[in-house]
C-alpha cells in the first residue's frame, strides 16, 4: 500500500490544485517534473556557485598556509561571493556558544565546498549502504574479496557550510588550535596542514575536522546546550550513519570527546571515548594494521595515525580515573611505540624522529606528548590497583609500594625536565606532571586512612586492625600524598601568577595552553587539604585549599570541568559544612 502525506504538497497548494498526497512525490509533480515538497519548506540548499565559492575559499586557505599559490587554486577561476553569503551578516554569530546566539538562522544562505563524494542534498540516505558489511559479518570474505572502505560521503549540513564560509574562519581556527590545544595534545599534523594536503582532498570529513577544531577552541559558555556542540554532534552522527570511516573523522571524534571531558558533559564523554576506541579498531589502530586506511605515503602521516590512537588511550584513562571504572583499552601491544619528538614531527624532521618503545624506562628523556602517554600508562596501572578488591597480603602491599616508588621517581624526572625548559616550552609538560600525581592519588588514597577500608566506592570501614605492613603502607602513602598535594599547590600558584601577570587580552590564549588534564590532580590535592583541615584545624591547610579552589575557578572560565570539580569540593569544605550547620 502506497503511503500518503497528511497534507498537500507545497506546489499543489500554491497552484490551488488537488493533490493526491502520494509519497515520496505526488502524481502531478511527478508528471510535470517539479520538485515535490511536503510541509514547511526548509532552509534553501547551497547553489552550485556556493559550492565553488567555498572550494575557492579553501584553496585560498591552502595558499596562505603554504605561503605560495597552489595547483589546486590555479585550476579554479575565482567566483564572486554570493550576496546571500556575506560574512558580515553572520560573523558575530559564528563564535557564539549559546542557544540564544545561533550561528546560522533558518533563512541564512550559506556557501560551502564539496568533493566528488559529497552532496548538497541527502535524499533518503541508506545508512551503511556503501560500507562493506562483510568486515563485520565475515572478515575472511572481506579480506579475500579485497574489499575496501569507501571514501567518506554524505551531505555537509548547511549550518556547517555557513560557518566555514565566513571570512577567514578556517584559517583563524587552524591558527588558534595549533597555538593552544596542539601544544599539549598534538594529534593533527601541522606539517601536513601547512602543505595543504588534507585541503586538496577536501571532503565532508575535513569539514567535520575543522568543526571539531573550532569546537575545542571555544571558551566555556553554556556548554551543554551550545549551538556549536549540537552542530558537531549532529554532523558526526550523519557521517557515521553514512558509513564514513577515515582518519579525519576519527580526529574530529577525538576532539568532540576531548570537549565533552573538558566541560564535564556526562555520560556523553564516556560514550564518545568508547566510540573512538571502536572506530580506531575499525581502522586497525589497535592492532597496528593501518591497511584499511591505505598505505601511509610519508612517515609524518604514519606518526599522525599513531598519535591519534594514543590520544584515545589517554582519554580512556582520564575518564576512568575518578569513577575507577574498567578501562576500554587495557593492554598495550608488546611492540607499541611512543610518539617521537613533537618538534621533529611538527617540522617533518626525520633526522630527529626517534621512536622509543612504550616499555622504555622513564629515565630516558622524551618530549611532552610521549611523557603524556607514559603518565597515562601509569594511571592505567593505578586504576587497576584501586579496583583490586582482594585482601591486602604481603605481595599486594609490595606491589602497591613498588608502584608508588616508580611514580615518585617519574614525578621527579618530569619536574627536572620541565624546570630546565623555558616557561613557554614547559606548558607541554604540565599535563604529564599532573596526571602522574593523579595516579598517585588513585593508587594510594584509600591507604592513607587510619581505618582499614575496602576498595569499593565510598571506602567502607572495617573493624579489623591493620597489620604492621599495612601501617608501613599507611605512613608511606600519607607522606607521598601530602608531598604531591604541596607540589601541586606550588605548581597551581605559579600558573595562576602567570595568568594574572599577563595582559587581559592574553588570558584566554594562555588558559587555552593549560590542559584540562591538570584538573583531576588539582581537585585531589584540594580535597586532601580540606580533609587535613578538618582533622587538624591548621590554617595552613585552609589557605592551601582556598588557593586551589580559586585556581579551579580560574580554569573554569576556559574549561567547565573546573566548575564541576569545584562543586564536588563543597562536600569536603569544612567551613561550608560549619556554616550550613549554623544556619540550620
Amino acid at each position: 500500500m502506497q503511503s500518503r502525506s497528511e497534507q498537500a504538497c507545497t506546489a499543489c497548494k500554491k497552484l490551488k490544485r488537488r493533490c493526491d498526497k502520494n509519497l515520496p512525490e505526488c502524481s502531478l509533480c511527478q508528471r510535470t517534473g517539479r520538485e515535490c515538497e511536503y510541509g514547511i519548506t526548509g532552509p534553501p540548499q547551497p547553489t552550485a556557485n556556493d559550492w565553488v565559492f567555498m572550494q575557492t575559499r579553501l584553496a585560498e586557505l591552502e595558499s596562505r598556509l603554504v605561503g605560495s599559490p597552489s595547483v589546486f587554486q590555479q585550476s579554479m577561476s575565482p567566483v564572486p561571493v554570493p550576496a546571500s553569503t556575506s560574512s558580515s551578516t553572520m560573523c558575530d554569530a559564528a563564535d557564539s556558544h549559546s542557544p540564544e546566539h545561533t550561528s546560522v538562522t533558518s533563512s541564512s544562505r550559506s556557501a560551502g565546498f564539496t568533493p566528488v563524494d559529497s552532496r548538497t542534498e541527502d535524499p533518503d540516505p541508506q545508512p551503511g549502504a556503501h560500507f562493506p558489511a562483510s568486515l563485520f559479518l565475515d572478515v575472511d570474505y572481506y579480506v579475500w574479496s579485497r574489499a575496501r572502505l569507501p571514501p567518506p560521503r554524505g551531505a555537509i549540513p548547511t549550518p556547517v557550510l555557513a560557518l566555514l564560509s565566513q571570512g577567514s574562519i578556517v584559517l583563524d581556527v587552524s591558527q588558534d588550535y595549533f597555538a593552544t590545544v596542539h601544544t599539549w595534545l598534538p594529534i593533527v599534523s601541522k606539517k601536513r596542514m601547512d602543505m595543504g594536503l588534507p585541503v586538496q582532498n577536501a571532503g565532508p570529513d575535513l569539514a567535520m575536522l575543522f568543526l571539531g577544531m573550532k569546537l575545542i577552541t571555544v571558551r566555556a559558555n553554556d556548554v551543554a546546550g551550545g549551538e556549536l556542540y549540537s552542530m558537531a554532534k549532529d554532523f558526526i552522527a550523519r557521517l557515521e550513519s553514512n558509513g564514513a570511516v577515515s582518519l579525519l573523522c576519527l580526529q574530529a571524534m577525538v576532539l568532540i570527546a576531548l570537549y565533552e571531558y573538558s566541560h564535564a558533559i556526562y555520560p556523553a564523554a564516556w560514550m564518545t571515548i568508547g566510540s573512538c576506541a571502536r572506530y580506531a579498531d575499525i581502522l586497525g589502530f589497535t592492532t597496528g594494521d593501518y591497511s584499511v586506511l591505505g598505505q601511509a605515503t610519508t612517515w609524518t602521516e604514519a606518526e599522525e595515525r599513531r598519535r591519534v590512537w594514543w590520544s584515545i588511550y589517554i582519554l580512556d584513562k582520564l575518564v576512568s580515573a575518578g569513577s575507577r571504572r574498567r578501562c576500554l583499552i587495557s593492554d598495550l601491544q608488546p611492540d607499541a611505540r611512543l610518539p617521537v619528538d613533537d618538534e621533529a614531527w611538527d617540522c617533518g624532521d626525520v633526522t630527529k624522529a626517534l621512536g622509543h618503545a612504550a616499555s622504555s624506562p622513564y629515565q630516558i628523556e622524551q618530549s611532552g606528548f610521549a611523557r603524556l602517554c607514559q603518565a597515562s600508562m601509569y594511571l592505567d596501572r593505578a586504576i587497576s590497583c584501586a579496583r583490586e578488591s582482594q585482601s591486602m597480603n604481603s605481595s599486594r602491599i609490595a606491589e602497591v609500594m613498588t608502584l608508588a616508588h616508580e611514580l615518585t621517581g617519574f614525578v621527579a624526572a618530569l619536574d627536572s625536565q620541565s624546570t630546565a625548559l623555558e616557561p613557554e616550552d614547559s606548558f607541554a609538560f604540565l599535563a604529564p606532571r599532573c596526571i602522574t600525581r593523579s595516579a598517585l592519588f588513585v593508587a594510594l588514597d584509600r591507604f592513607t586512612c587510619p581505618e582499614k577500608v575496602a576498595a569499593e566506592p565510598g571506602y567502607l570501614h572495617s573493624s579489623v586492625a591493620k597489620t604492621q605492613s599495612e601501617h608501613d603502607l599507611q605512613r608511606q602513602s600519607m607522606y607521598v600524598i601530602q608531598l604531591a598535594s604541596e607540589q601541586l599547590h606550588t605548581l597551581g600558584m605559579d600558573i595562576s601568577d602567570m595568568i594574572k601577570n599577563d595582559k587581559d587580552t592574553a588570558q584566554p590564549f594562555l588558559l587555552g595552553r593549560v590542559s584540562p588534564f591538570v584538573m583531576d590532580s588539582v581537585y585531589a590535592s584540594a580535597a586532601t587539604f580540606h580533609w587535613l583541615l578538618g582533622e587538624t584545624g591548621k590554617e595552613v591547610y585552609r589557605t592551601a585549599a582556598t588557593d586551589l579552589d580559586a585556581f579551579l575557578d580560574t580554569l573554569s572560565s576556559r574549561w567547565r570541568l573546573g566548575s564541576a570539580y569545584r562543586d564536588v569540593l563543597t562536600l569536603y569544605d569544612v567551613s561550608a559544612r560549619v556554616e550550613a550547620n549554623t544556619v540550620f
